[in-house]
């Protein structure tokens, strides 16, 4: 029997037992994820947690905290799936379904207007983060190696310092001259602002593809939970909101984010610096997206640079696209702006 072949006699057998249903079909959705259609109509999820072996009996077991985090952020009306069930033996997790296509495929393909789904992801990922910081007590013990707060300084001074470097080697690759001195310090001063600002408790694997899209006038429910980590509402809410297409045949970047979901953001976070922090966080992650692609593109002989290339489409066309998104106004805040004219007009 191959691997597939075995998952499904497995789901056909321990479905039975955990929740009392009889599976009629199941269906691979990704690597480690299959869907399965079960008596009544109901769809459920399985997930392999494939690290679970390396946390099990640890308190940052990642089936017990993705388990335990659910029914906190459940119990809060918060937008996440219902978890149903463990196998702490097999290192299975089973889900009630939230939908059947992620945020990243319904942007590529372009399903509608993404204006209510940006109002849901925004005040959802405020929901979750205000609630996971209530009950902080539960869950500071339990962050994952490499997620906590000194990794979290250490990371961004490898962002701060790859940013830097991409202003410059982005505005190289597009003909555009050196970085004028005046953005150069925005950027430095955008980096120690937020630098110096409190993390908050959260997922630490957040893009647009651990956000789920269901029904005709869509809903996002936010997916993965099983790896705690400290990091800023501000940077979860770019990430989150940005579809990078990777793998995808002819995909593009594109972003979500817009002027009016800053000024959401701020009412619904009430942070007085809550424009400045999310407009701040967008400028890094862009040029760290350009990072990537100029490091990769400089070094093609490199093996992650071929890995790279190959799932990033139409490379010159993102490049112009990580421009654009940097000269896009999201706020009046004084460094962005100065940020931002550096890469208007090309």
């Amino acid at each position: 029997m191959d691997a597939h072949g075995e998952v499904v006699a497995y789901l056909r057998r321990r479905i039975p037992e955990l929740l009392g249903l009889s599976v009629h079909l199941v269906s691979a959705l990704s690597a480690n994820v299959w869907r399965m259609q079960v008596e009544g109509g109901r769809e459920l999820v399985a997930k392999y947690q494939i690290f679970g072996p390396l946390s099990q009996g640890k308190a940052y077991d990642l089936l017990e905290v993705e388990r335990d985090v659910l029914a906190v952020l459940c119990t809060a009306g918060c937008p996440v799936p219902r978890l149903l069930a463990i196998d702490a033996e097999a290192f299975f997790v089973f889900f009630e379904s939230v939908g059947r296509e992620t945020l990243d495929d319904w942007v590529q393909e372009q399903r509608g207007d993404t204006t209510p789904l940006l109002e849901q992801i925004v005040r959802g990922q405020c929901a979750i983060d205000a609630t996971l910081t209530q009950h902080g007590h539960l869950f500071e013990p339990r962050v994952a190696p490499g997620v906590d707060r000194q990794a979290l300084v250490g990371a961004w001074h490898e962002v701060g310092k790859r940013a830097q470097w991409a202003a410059q080697a982005l505005r190289r690759h597009l003909r555009m001259g050196p970085l004028p001195a005046a953005a150069h310090a925005a950027l430095v001063a955008m980096n120690v602002y937020l630098a110096q600002r409190c993390p908050v408790l959260g997922s630490s694997d957040y893009n647009a593809r651990n956000i789920v899209i269901t029904g005709a006038e869509p809903t996002a429910s936010f997916i993965e939970f099983a790896k705690l980590g400290w990091d800023w509402t501000e940077r979860r809410l770019v990430q989150y909101t940005t579809s990078m297409g990777s793998g995808r045949e002819g995909a593009l970047m594109l972003s979500l984010l817009d002027e009016r979901a800053v000024c959401l953001y701020a009412e619904v976070s009430g942070r007085v610096d809550s424009i400045r922090a999310l407009d701040c966080h967008h400028v890094f992650f862009m040029l760290n997206g350009a990072a990537a692609l100029c490091e990769a593109l400089e070094q093609p002989e490199r093996e992650w640079a071929q890995a790279l290339l190959a799932s990033w489409a139409k490379p010159s066309e993102r490049l112009r696209l990580f421009a654009k998104e940097l000269a896009k106004p999201l706020s009046a805040d004084g460094d962005a702006v100065v940020l931002r004219a550096a890469f208007q007009g090309m």
